[in-house]
């Protein structure tokens, strides 16, 4: 009989892309200039970034935040049902507001990503309203603080060197399509 607790079978699309995002540091290391296919907004040549930037990092820094981010609510994400779903709309739909609507700058980074898992999780309390959506988002609130990941702050960081703009899309879209989704959990 295979465990509902641990591990959760689409934790290994979460590993992947850990994978490929260490990868991608790695080349960046030696010159590959990769930072090339993050979004740049209302630029139709960077429309590629929607499905890239989330796997390109600024050094080593900022992948170990991202990572440490991705496997909390990663993990937590894996175990939902509409998890593949759920990841495509967030990455698509914060992917595309950041395309039209951010400001300048080249947007990277899987921040959106796992904002969206937050906003999903969230969502999934606020919208469920049952045992274990609010057993998720207590893991997440108690995660979270234990890894030390001050999560107001970093949804309304507006510092120069943050995407303040994918950490919203990301966190609204991961609420909406935890609405959408709602009744497939």
């Amino acid at each position: 009989m295979k465990s509902k607790f641990f591990p959760p079978s689409n934790l290994s699309l979460i590993l992947y892309a850990s994978a490929i995002m260490i990868l991608v540091v790695l080349l960046d290391l030696i010159g590959v200039p990769l930072n090339a296919f993050g979004i740049i907004p209302q630029n139709e040549l960077h429309l590629i970034g929607i499905f890239t930037s989330p796997f390109i990092h600024n050094g080593w820094s900022h992948l170990s935040g991202n990572l440490i981010g991705l496997a909390i609510s990663g993990y937590l994400m894996s175990k939902q049902a509409c998890f593949k779903r759920a990841t495509l709309g967030i990455a698509v739909s914060t992917g595309l507001c950041v395309w039209l609507f951010a400001g300048d700058g080249n947007h990277i980074g899987a921040s959106g990503i796992i904002m969206g898992y937050y906003g999903y999780l969230i969502g999934m309390a606020l919208f469920q309203r049952n045992l274990i959506g609010f057993v998720y988002l207590a893991a997440l609130i108690a995660l979270t603080y234990y890894a030390n990941i001050r999560f107001f702050a970093t949804l309304f960081d507006f510092s120069e060197q943050t995407s303040s703009s994918g950490h919203l899309f990301g966190f609204a879209s991961g609420l909406g399509f935890s609405y959408l989704l709602k009744n497939k959990n």
